[in-house]
């Protein structure tokens, strides 16, 4: 082979290699300068064309159904315009309530300030509803405890007062020595103006909590999702005026406790063995003064609410039975309880004269407990009207006193 042929050669492949090299490049340029004006030109029409059918259509359901025109509009209005904010809610300087009638439980409180709006926040969080609450204001931080009577005075110059109607507090169990996990009973945050929360009663499902404050200042109650109650405390005389988070309806106040009457009362069912006394207890709520009767059925039995009248007296003197004895109680007014179907000869180890001095109620003492007759009497500072509630689980008959 001669070196003319070999030189040629290579230079053939030399050249053959630069052109395969080259080709790709070419024909995406041949692509992009020929065949995508000629797909643009071509999608011009085939938009316009688009768009007069869509036209169209519209066209054709606003003549049948005009309001299609204030839904399309209003749909764009909502995608394009943001959410108003929330209303400022207003801070008052006023008792307040709300809440509903809902049996709930209360799991945890918090406190934080929020110093650049201008207040200090308490969030009391519950399963279930909000239950009904009151909310009042007084100008020291000083409260009685429920049931003990006891005095309690908080961190602060002034105070509220919380009460819950229907809560109970959770109350988780763990093995021996285990942390609760419970709501704090005492929470002192030390708040420019909320300083202390502390619980002060828990007793036949109202719960009550204390607030000291620093001073007397307007508040803000908000009822939030999720079973929030959230009480903003404002920290200066100028209430803040910051969108406050938006608040669950309000509610009345719980009604089902029912009305007082100035009429004797009367009740339960006489059936199947005696009811077992067990417990009596006697405390003052808000608006009236309470009296406990608990009892728990035989083994085996049904639990029940044992027959009872409570008569009201004009005098604090009363006959025991069977003795016949005559037995005068402190106050000036009576009420007797008495139970067909009960006892607490071997079932009740209380008191059986508790001398409470509380505002109507002064003392509550056994009367008689033969042949599962079982009565009772209360002295009263004066003539009250009543109520009477039946509650299960566990079975209890409470009576409330009105106080003035």
């Amino acid at each position: 082979m001669s070196d003319d042929f070999e030189k040629n050669l290579r230079d053939h492949l030399h050249r053959e290699a630069e052109e395969t090299r080259e080709f790709p490049r070419r024909l995406r340029g041949r692509i992009r300068d020929g065949i995508a004006p000629r797909a643009r030109a071509r999608m011009a029409p085939q938009l316009a064309l688009a768009g007069a059918l869509v036209l169209v259509a519209i066209a054709v359901l606003a003549f049948r159904n005009p309001t299609i025109i204030n839904v399309v509009t209003t749909s764009i209005k909502g995608l394009i315009e943001p959410s108003p904010s929330p209303t400022p809610q207003p801070f008052l300087c006023q008792d307040q309530s709300g809440g509903s009638s809902s049996v709930a439980t209360l799991t945890n409180i918090r406190a934080a300030s929020h110093a650049g709006d201008g207040y200090d926040r308490i969030v009391f969080d519950f399963t279930g509803a909000i239950p009904s609450w009151d909310l009042t204001r007084q100008e020291s931080p000083t409260f009685v405890r429920d049931a003990s009577g006891q005095q309690v005075t908080l961190d602060g110059s002034a105070g509220l007062k919380l009460a819950f109607r229907g809560a109970d507090v959770y109350a988780p169990t763990g093995p021996a020595g285990s942390t609760p996990g419970g709501p704090p009973t005492d929470l002192q945050p030390r708040l420019t103006s909320i300083r202390e929360i502390a619980q002060i009663g828990n007793f036949e499902h109202q719960l009550t909590y204390g607030i000291g404050l620093s001073s007397s200042q307007c508040v803000r109650v908000l009822q939030l999702t999720n079973s929030r109650l959230v009480i903003d405390v404002a920290t200066s005389g100028s209430a803040s005026t910051t969108a406050a988070p938006t608040p669950l309806p309000t509610q009345p106040a719980a009604t089902d406790l029912g009305a007082f009457g100035c009429l004797d009362h009367s009740g339960g069912t006489n059936s199947g063995p005696a009811m077992q006394l067990t417990a009596v207890r006697v405390a003052h709520q808000t608006g009236f003064d309470r009296i406990v009767f608990e009892f728990a059925p035989q083994a085996g039995a049904t639990a029940h609410i044992p027959a009872y009248t409570v008569s009201r007296q004009a005098s604090a003197k009363f006959v025991k039975d069977p003795s016949g004895l005559p037995v005068t109680m402190r106050g000036s007014a009576g009420l007797r309880i008495v139970f067909h179907g009960a006892s607490g000869a071997t079932s009740y180890s209380g008191s059986r004269d508790q001398i409470v001095n509380l505002p109507v109620v002064q003392e509550v003492e056994q009367l008689g407990d033969f042949e599962a007759v079982l009565s009772w009497g209360a002295g009263l500072s004066q003539p009250s009207c009543i109520r009477t509630l039946e509650l299960p689980n566990p079975t209890r008959l409470v009576i409330d006193v009105q106080t003035p």
